[in-house]
């Protein structure tokens, strides 16, 4: 019997948020709904959802500041954020993933494109639930000084404290602990985690920054994950299994 997801929809339009609703629920989702960052915070402590779904102009605190709020707190660090906005422009699209969040939605949207955004996210839960049923003990990959669990996605670096990757977090750097001394294009990275290429996407260069902090690289003068400039991008580094 598959999960029954749980959606948050975080809006402060009442139409839009009920229309959010409705599509949800006749997918078979659970569906929570706030319309500012308070409520939405109520209902994280509450009971936290499988997934968010957040408009980002709200008149009581914007959706910026429960991204934030969500990805600094260990209880919902890893839940999914997909933002929903009417601001097209890339810089916006860009401060969104520097912030952590998942994927956007742009308004106006279609059923078919909320339905296919929260299937994305509910999809890579399904995989990871999976992937812990059927976990090795042995999978722990050593790397420059620091240890990267990839079922639990728990990555440990000396003189920080333990943390656990998002998704997309641990996907990149299990990629690229896969090639590790090769020269990896944007774009086979993009297709190694089943992206689309787009030449103008700079996810994975936003990704790749969030990655450089985690693992306690100079992201200024990185040692570990390096920029090869025209090509990509290149992890310096022996891999060992354990």
């Amino acid at each position: 019997m598959s999960t029954v997801r749980r959606i948050l929809v975080v809006e402060d339009e009442e139409s839009v948020r009920q229309r959010m609703a409705r599509i949800l629920q006749f997918e078979g989702y659970e569906v929570d709904a706030a319309q500012d960052v308070g409520e939405a915070i109520r209902h994280l402590e509450q009971l936290p959802p499988d997934v968010i779904l957040c408009d980002i102009m709200m008149p009581k605190g914007d959706g910026v500041d429960l991204v934030s709020l969500v990805r600094s707190r260990a209880l919902t660090r890893l839940i999914p954020i997909v933002m929903v906005t009417a601001l097209t422009e890339r810089r916006w699209q860009r401060r969104f993933m520097e912030l952590g969040a998942d994927d956007f939605l742009t308004k106006p949207f279609r059923a078919e494109e909320l339905i296919a955004a929260v299937e994305t996210q509910c999809a890579k839960l399904s995989w990871h639930e999976q992937a812990m049923e059927n976990a090795s003990p042995a999978r722990t990959r050593r790397f420059a000084g620091r240890s990267f669990e990839p079922v639990q996605r728990a990555l440990k670096v000396a003189g920080q404290e333990d943390a656990t990757l998002t998704t997309k977090e641990a996907q990149l750097l299990t990629i690229l602990l896969d090639h590790s001394g090769e020269n990896l294009s944007r774009e086979s990275i993009m297709v190694a985690m089943g992206r689309e290429y787009d030449p103008l996407d700079r996810g994975i260069d936003i990704l790749i920054g969030r990655l450089r902090k985690l693992i306690g690289d100079d992201t200024r003068n990185p040692s570990v994950v390096c920029t090869v400039r025209g090509q990509g991008y290149r992890l310096n580094a022996e891999v060992r299994m354990e």
